[in-house]
């Protein structure tokens, strides 16, 4: 048995054990060490992490989580909702409506699809349930809905990819955006018939001061994602510091013109993103870890040497790449597939001509689908627990949305320009 066999089989048996992802990471890479044909010191365990980990880029997501998560408590979402509603209520499914332009703006403040599952299902659950739509349809819209959010950016996926990389997170940012945007209004189309069709109810038109007083409330929320994002695309700030210009605007906003910010509440806040960061900074830690290894046991070159055997027509890769990345997302957490595979798979993206924005946005398409898909999708399994249902309860409802996402992700995948122009026209490759 090869040494690269026994890591991986070590790998699988943790995983489907239920170990934690970065304990997993972690436990395979001792045992690669320790099996290694080549004499490979112990020490290098730790300096190999925190190679991973030291990235100017990466010091955006502490950042990112923590503006997501003062958002979350300020009363940004509410304020969201209650606007939203105000404007599209009364349309044939309104409040699925609601959820998907929630979840789209709220994309440019978290970044992170389970934040703003967590925060619009818990609001909007039952809010669809008091009026008579099923669960497993509420559930399963907003599980839709938040996969928006890391492709409008600001994205923690797409800065994790860009880290990996080298890409410019700016161009990332930009070729997410028009997917985004285009998943969105296919998934309120899809909303407005099957509503027409089920007979789901949409609420009382709102009178013209309701709209005035939700719009007046709502309106300073629109401001953050465009000091986010302006800051970034106009080169006045790096990601990271955009991120701390976000947290600085939200604490103004909450804690000043809402009012619901309290200090006890911002240091609560703080104590929740701590320990967000901290998982998350030790998966990629780890993941790089991991990643080193295969790439010393010559698994980037077998990988290459498989694919570019397999096929020379870049399209047929990019549908291998779909299938292998969307039976991963649905097992694995989105962190170390960008840190582990999406190194080894680059030099063939290269040498097939495949724009590295073109892939990354593919790449985090595919994973945010396995998210709200069996057998481990953490969206999914969020959204069930918050709204009390069974995985067949949810999917009943799923499947017509799955079949838009992808039906979604094969045109970005066909059709380039879907991703490329908006990068190309505002920050070129000189």
């Amino acid at each position: 048995m090869t040494p690269l066999s026994i890591v991986l089989i070590v790998f699988l048996t943790l995983f489907f054990l239920r170990v934690p992802i970065a304990a997993v990471l972690i436990s395979s890479t001792v045992v690669g060490i320790f099996v290694a044909p080549d004499n490979i010191p112990i020490s290098t365990l730790p300096t190999t992490m925190w190679q991973g980990i030291n990235h100017f880029v990466l010091l955006a997501i502490p950042f990112f989580i923590l503006m997501g998560d003062l958002a979350l408590a300020s009363g940004v979402t509410l304020r969201l909702v209650t606007m939203a509603r105000a404007f599209v209520g009364h349309i044939s499914g309104g409040l699925a409506h609601v959820s998907v332009i929630v979840n789209m703006i709220m994309a440019g403040m978290s970044g992170a699809d389970l934040a703003d599952a967590a925060a619009t299902g818990k609001l909007l659950i039952p809010a669809m349930q008091k009026v008579g739509y099923p669960t497993g349809y509420a559930a399963s819209i907003i599980g839709g809905a938040a996969t928006i959010g890391p492709l409008i950016p600001p994205s923690i996926a797409f800065i994790i990819f860009a880290a990996a990389t080298e890409e410019s997170v700016g161009r990332l940012f930009l070729g997410g955006a028009i997917p985004g945007i285009v998943l969105g209004i296919l998934l309120m189309i899809q909303a407005y018939f099957v509503a027409k069709r089920q007979g789901y109810p949409k609420e009382p038109r709102a009178t013209s001061k309701e709209r005035v007083a939700a719009a007046v409330s709502g309106a300073p929320v629109l401001l953050l994602p465009i000091i986010v994002l302006g800051s970034i695309l106009g080169g006045i700030a790096t990601p990271t510091e955009a991120a701390v210009l976000g947290v600085i605007s939200v604490v103004i906003l909450g804690g000043f013109v809402y009012k619901e910010l309290t200090p006890a509440l911002f240091g609560q806040q703080i104590m929740s993103s701590a320990r967000t960061v901290g998982s998350v900074f030790l998966i990629i830690a780890s993941a790089a870890a991991f990643g080193k290894l295969l790439t010393l046991y010559g698994a980037a070159v077998a990988l290459e040497n498989w694919l570019t055997g397999l096929t020379d027509n870049p399209y047929v890769f990019l549908i291998a790449v779909n299938l292998v990345f969307l039976l991963l997302g649905s097992m694995i957490d989105t962190v170390p597939i960008l840190l582990v595979f999406v190194p080894l798979l680059m030099p063939t993206v290269e040498s097939l001509g495949i724009d590295p924005v073109h892939f990354g946005v593919i790449t985090v398409f595919n994973l945010l689908i396995g998210l709200i898909t069996p057998p481990y999708g953490l969206t999914m399994y969020l959204l069930c627990r918050i709204s009390n249902i069974q995985i067949t309860e949810f999917w009943k409802y799923m499947w017509p949305i799955f079949l838009a996402m992808v039906a979604t992700l094969l045109a970005v995948t066909f059709y380039p320009p879907l991703t490329m122009w908006l990068p190309n026209q505002v920050m070129p490759v000189k």
